[in-house]
């Protein structure tokens, strides 16, 4: 309980932080092309921090493009799963998008546990959502990421991320 009461912390100072610049607002032309985020379950079925860099503004049928990676994983006494998703995503939309991505997940689980559970393994992973952008550059995420995992199959699940450009 305790690691759980740390890490809301950690969430509500960072969505503090963010929401503090507020009153900087700029334009959102000028926000900037890189961003961090916090994603609680998605891509690593845990907690997450990630960073995604827009290499691509209006090219083909999207308004950016962008490549993420970051590290998290499913958090008990300590780490039971440590995974690191490399995706691109493309998006629609200027303060209200849709966000389409499609990646892999490299997975680690530090020791065998009691199911069959793999200690690496990579998992072909996809996200669907909706991702809103205010003019001070903070940003929430709500996705649906099906997981493609060998000899499970499809996977499901959502994920729910704040963040903020810089």
């Amino acid at each position: 309980m305790r690691n759980f009461n740390i890490y809301i912390f950690f969430v509500f100072i960072i969505i503090s932080f963010s929401c503090s610049k507020s009153c900087f607002s700029k334009p959102q032309d000028s926000l900037g092309n890189h961003l961090w985020f916090i994603e609680l379950v998605g891509v690593n079925y845990g907690i997450s921090f990630n960073y995604e860099y827009i290499f691509a503004n209006d090219a083909l049928l999207f308004d950016k493009i962008s490549l993420r990676t970051g590290v998290g994983g499913l958090v008990g006494f300590v780490f039971l799963h440590i995974g690191s998703p490399l995706m691109i995503n493309f998006l629609l939309g200027k303060k209200h998008c849709f966000e389409l991505g499609t990646g892999v997940l490299f997975d680690y689980a530090p020791k065998q546990v009691e199911y069959d559970y793999p200690t690496q393994a990579i998992k072909f992973i996809g996200n669907i959502g909706y991702r809103y952008v205010s003019d001070s550059g903070f940003i929430f995420k709500l996705v649906f990421v099906p997981f493609y995992w060998g000899e499970r199959g499809i996977i499901p699940l959502f994920g729910i991320s704040f963040g903020h450009y810089f």
